[in-house]
């Protein structure tokens, strides 16, 4: 799919071995705050760990350590029940996570967190600063003895 396409259609069908289709969309901004709240969870779990996955026993570590914080986080992402899970294949369930993954933990959306920290980091200290000066800028105040 062309860039363009994926930015008018950005939902990606995935065919199950079962052939039931699974329509996998980029999380809605209005479902930021529990999807967020999912994703921290899970790295919470993982933080201690040092993980790096790169391999197949890195992927059976966040699976040993973190299997429900990851369906937890998938399960918002397709709007599937827990026990939907259980039905799937893990082949199906880590093609699923790859797409979540791929349209939700991208370095576009990285990098619009990081231009959004840097201008709200910027707005505060600015706010900050201007709140904490005494006195009205422009003003002088006249003592009449």
């Amino acid at each position: 799919m062309t860039d363009e396409m994926k930015i008018l259609f950005p939902e990606e069908v995935y065919k199950l071995e079962s052939g039931e289709q699974v329509f996998v969309r980029p999380v809605p901004f209005g479902k930021l705050k529990v999807f967020s709240e999912a994703v921290a969870s899970l790295t919470l779990k993982l933080s201690g760990l040092g993980l790096d996955i790169k391999n197949v026993d890195d992927w059976k570590v966040l699976f040993d350590v973190a299997f429900e914080e990851t369906l937890n986080v998938m399960g918002i992402v397709l709007e599937k029940p827990r026990e939907w899970f259980d039905m799937i294949t893990i082949s199906d369930g880590i093609g699923l996570l790859a797409i979540i993954v791929e349209q939700n933990l991208n370095e576009g959306a990285k990098k619009n967190i990081h231009t959004l920290i840097e201008k709200v980091t910027l707005l505060l200290q600015t706010s900050s600063s201007s709140s904490s000066a005494p006195g009205t800028a422009g003003r002088e105040s006249k003592v009449i003895p």
